[in-house]
């Protein structure tokens, strides 16, 4: 499908609807269902007024005990770590351990830590900046990455706000557009995974697959009916980046609904046309989607 777009287009403020009751008890209800549930921080800037805060990366042996060792170290220099993350390095004997730390005591230099680490068997090299007046940005890695693939953070405020201006300022096209991108990427995320995975892995496991929206800060996602009417499912969001904070009279994830029918129409190895028929914005109780097998697409 082609899409055009039109350099001059005259657009008119568009008024923000009111939010309903319903809604809005059905957004409480949605706040009260996460906070059953512990969040995910990112390891990205921590901002502490008054704390002596640095970031320390370490690239060490990929060995059981060598972030024990690490962080016994800094215990010993009296060094709280705030915020880390330690991950493997692909096809390497090494790890990358990134942490956002705290010095405690005043008499310890950023220098002594970084001489006492690379003292370490289990460390191969090590990087450490101090932060500015309690805060700490991570200036050393880029680009952010999860397994392989480049992303990006945006809150999610904002990509709400994005989806309900497309739909408002282009209407019904608006809809179709969001629609269609949301397709092409649901295809693209499924053939990574098939990379990955293998069809059959998918085929086999998709409910535990579907947890890949909660992991990523998309939705909570719920499975309704059999596993094995496979791909004729139906799926419930308990939370949703599309319509979060949103009041409208009708279904508005347009976006959703063609990652899932992108998502599983590539599993499948066919068409799959997704219906949301339910809708938080609408006060309803969750995103609901229906998706229904189509003609099939998979080479013979």
């Amino acid at each position: 499908m082609g899409i055009h777009i039109y350099s001059k287009l005259h657009i008119q403020p568009v008024s923000k609807p009111i939010q309903s009751e319903a809604s809005k008890e059905a957004m409480a209800k949605h706040e009260r269902s996460l906070a059953k549930r512990p969040s995910k921080e990112i390891l990205i800037g921590r901002f502490e007024p008054g704390a002596r805060l640095a970031q320390v990366v370490i690239r060490m042996k990929d060995v059981v005990g060598a972030v024990a060792s690490i962080n016994t170290l800094m215990a010993s220099l009296n060094v709280d770590i705030r915020q880390s993350i330690t991950y493997s390095v692909p096809n390497e004997s090494s790890a990358i351990y990134n942490a956002f730390v705290e010095f405690k005591d005043p008499k310890v230099s950023l220098n002594q830590l970084v001489e006492r680490l690379g003292q370490s068997i289990f460390v191969l090299d090590v990087k450490a900046f101090e932060g500015r007046e309690g805060a700490i940005i991570d200036t050393i890695s880029f680009p952010v990455n999860w397994q392989g693939r480049e992303v990006v953070v945006l809150a999610q405020h904002a990509m709400a706000r994005m989806f309900e201006d497309i739909s408002s300022v282009l209407g019904s096209g608006g809809d179709v557009v969001l629609y269609e991108l949301g397709t092409d990427y649901g295809k693209d995320l499924a053939e990574y995974f098939v990379s990955m995975l293998g069809r059959d892995y998918l085929v086999r496991n998709f409910d535990y697959g579907l947890n890949i929206l909660a992991a990523t800060g998309w939705a909570i996602p719920e499975l309704a009916g059999s596993k094995s009417d496979f791909p004729d499912i139906t799926i419930r969001l308990s939370s949703c980046l599309e319509c979060h904070g949103r009041s409208s009279k009708q279904a508005v994830c347009s976006f959703m609904k063609g990652v899932l029918s992108g998502v599983f129409g590539t599993v499948a190895g066919h068409t799959v046309h997704c219906e949301e028929t339910q809708c938080l914005a609408k006060g309803d109780s969750c995103c609901q989607f229906e998706l229904h097998s189509g003609k099939s697409v998979l080479t013979r």
